[in-house]
């Protein structure tokens, strides 16, 4: 049997009695089509349900990497009492009350002073040599915590994973949602301990292997909360400045590595909007060192934000009104399977240059409008009762019901006038929506 047999069946027990492996399993939302090939341990579906003992799952140690972490960790292992054995924090030599606020805050803490060295890869793989055999290492970050809904979840589903794939090397996914609602589902935060796969990156740091291959992963129902990018925070802790000179180091020790350029850009917009200056000048910047991509073979270590650059220069486009380079790229993400977005930035890009055609087609009708003759009466009220269709459509919303009325005035009595007022009956607030210049 082979593992994607077993989470149909785990959801097929939604027509009967459920078993704790079932429930167990259908905590996986998404995994890795050469996980879902694998051969599980032999017997059927049954006889596997019937076996699995959640309370002899390998134990769970949540690592945390922590420097003047006094305001969060609290809260952060407090939410994982029901999901982690134990608490491993990797500390940067805090000055404050970190390790005093986690030891009050969770049971079975530990810590490890490691010094600094502006390297977060090398900070969360010390906590390998420092892991209990036959379990799982869970990286969460000290401004995250686990959502409510969730608690429980996390230690079941890794449990369900040591029953029907205790042999592969894998990596399991919960996600990430920040204060924006931006979620981030392919994390890869969770390995077992006694795994050959370590963290690379001196920040934006990943589990590959000795080849720079990512491992395959579960994608699983598990939600943290994530705070870290909240604009306060972003300030307080300097995080912009970090990551900028973390970046710089990785583009002068990897300057063919195109993910750098990525963050190069990216970190840089975080909690803020570039005018269209800017965007030009990132966009450049970014399709330029996109042609690095281009390079073969690439490790997934280089590789990895290929499409993600792709979808950037859509936005930074957007910013300056990159039409033609919107039209350029979203057939290269139609062709990496990012459907959503290509159809999302074609037709944004499309739509708003209808909407400013739109808009030019309206001053043109209302210039002709006042070169009137008395024997275009009927005409001109036509021509009025366009104008308002017009403004209706392209967001000029307080020139309709002058328009509108103009055309009343002039008895054109054309069906579009019936039309834009059955539009404006349908948005009743619309004069309240803003106006689009």
């Amino acid at each position: 049997m082979k593992f994607a047999d077993v989470l149909d069946q785990a959801w097929a027990e939604d027509s009967g009695p459920p078993t704790a492996l079932g429930r167990d399993l259908r905590l996986v939302r998404a995994a890795a089509p050469e996980l879902l090939a694998l051969d599980v341990p032999a017997g059927s579906y049954g006889e596997l349900a019937g076996s699995y003992r959640p309370d002899r799952a390998g134990a769970v140690t949540a690592v945390v990497l922590t420097h003047d972490e006094e305001q969060v960790i609290g809260a952060c292992l407090r939410a994982l009492t029901d999901d982690c054995d134990r608490v491993l924090l990797v500390d940067a030599e805090s000055e404050d009350s970190t390790l005093g606020t986690a030891r009050s805050a969770a049971a079975h803490v530990e810590h490890v002073t490691r010094a600094w060295t502006d390297d977060f890869a090398a900070q969360r793989n010390a906590a390998f040599g420092h892991a209990r055999a036959g379990g799982w290492l869970a990286h969460v970050d000290a401004d995250e915590t686990l959502s409510a809904e969730s608690r429980g979840r996390l230690r079941a589903v890794l449990s369900a994973l040591d029953h029907v794939l205790p042999g592969a090397d894998l990596v399991v996914s919960p996600r990430v949602l920040d204060t924006s609602q931006e979620c981030h589902t392919n994390t890869r935060r969770v390995v077992r301990s006694d795994s050959a796969l370590r963290f690379k990156g001196r920040l934006h740091e990943r589990l590959y292997d000795a080849h720079g291959a990512q491992p395959p992963s579960v994608e699983v129902d598990v939600v943290f909360h994530h705070t870290g990018y909240e604009p306060e925070v972003i300030t307080r802790k300097g995080k912009r400045e970090k990551y900028a000179r973390l970046v710089e180091m990785c583009l002068t020790e990897e300057p063919s590595n195109p993910k750098w350029h990525f963050y190069a850009v990216r970190d840089g917009l975080v909690g803020r909007q570039p005018g269209p200056d800017e965007a030009l000048a990132l966009f450049r910047r970014l399709r330029e060192a996109h042609a690095l991509y281009d390079r073969v073979p690439l490790s997934d270590y280089e590789a990895e934000r290929w499409t993600d650059s792709l979808v950037l220069q859509c936005e930074l486009a957007l910013g300056f009104g990159g039409g033609r380079e919107i039209g350029e790229l979203t057939p290269l993400l139609h062709a990496r399977g990012r459907l959503l977005e290509a159809s999302y930035y074609r037709t944004f890009a499309e739509f708003s240059a209808l909407l400013n055609r739109s808009s030019r087609l309206l001053d043109e009708l209302s210039e002709g409008s006042r070169h009137q003759l008395p024997d275009h009466r009927q005409l001109v009220g036509r021509s009025y009762d366009l104008q308002a269709l017009l403004a209706l459509t392209c967001g000029r919303y307080d020139e309709v019901p002058v328009l509108l009325g103009e055309a009343r005035s002039r008895q054109a009595g054309s069906l579009t006038t019936a039309t834009v007022e059955s539009l404006a009956d349908r948005l009743p607030s619309w004069r309240d929506l803003p106006q689009i210049s």
